[in-house]
């Protein structure tokens, strides 16, 4: 089982599971990375559920919260959100194969915000809640995690280990599954197993995932004609 708490000795901060007292703060935070400014109320619906399984914390959320070690403020100055990916269950591959989105829902971890105070930023909270949900969802088993992000953004998260791109390619055993966002919006994906990777193919339109799974790899020679993944 994870930590309840990470210290990270280098940025002095200290993350843990979110607890009830910092519901209006966490809240309050992840609404900064909205455009309307307001989370969807499921969201506060979720705060109050048990865990489910790891990696998560509240239903089949993770929530997380950081503090500055030894800071006499009592709010938190950083949030987090993941659960598993709504394209688990809504791709066009995975909506008559509930088997398959299962597999993807307890093997992918969306991070759907990463929010820092405005007085805190640039003192390493949102690295450090990244770390901490990476190092969660590698213990529970999970071999990827991914997130939206605006293009400014790409230099902070390649920095972290992630890769970008409007186009991103799951490899499967019978199909590439294509996840595409609409400009301006980009994909970051994070392999967190040695025999995950996360390769540039001859014709594909991004980077694509390999080997998410046993038996998920993809040959040498493979390559993309047409839109299609040749084996």
């Amino acid at each position: 089982m994870p930590p309840t708490a990470h210290q990270d000795h280098t940025a002095r901060i200290d993350v843990a599971p979110l607890q009830r007292p910092d519901h209006a703060d966490y809240i309050e935070l992840l609404e900064l990375t909205t455009v309307s400014g307001h989370l969807p109320p499921e969201v506060r619906h979720v705060l109050t559920l048990l865990a489910a399984q790891p990696p998560s914390t509240h239903g089949t959320a993770l929530c997380l919260t950081a503090r500055p070690r030894r800071s006499t403020h009592p709010k938190p100055a950083g949030a987090l959100l993941a659960s598993f990916p709504d394209w688990a269950f809504h791709h066009p591959l995975t909506q008559n194969n509930p088997a398959l989105a299962q597999v993807l829902s307890r093997t992918v971890l969306l991070i759907y915000g990463v929010a820092t105070a405005p007085t805190r930023r640039r003192q390493g909270i949102a690295r450090t809640l990244l770390t901490e949900a990476e190092d969660r969802a590698r213990t529970a088993g999970y071999g990827m995690t991914t997130l939206l992000h605006a293009p400014h953004l790409t230099d902070f998260y390649e920095h972290l280990g992630y890769t970008t791109a409007h186009h991103v390619t799951i490899a499967l055993p019978d199909a590439a599954m294509g996840l595409t966002q609409p400009q301006p919006c980009l994909t970051a994906v994070k392999a967190l197993r040695p025999d995950i990777h996360i390769r540039k193919l001859p014709g594909a339109p991004g980077p694509v995932v390999t080997g998410l799974l046993p038996g998920w790899d993809l040959p040498p020679t493979a390559r993309f004609e047409d839109g299609h993944l040749i084996t």
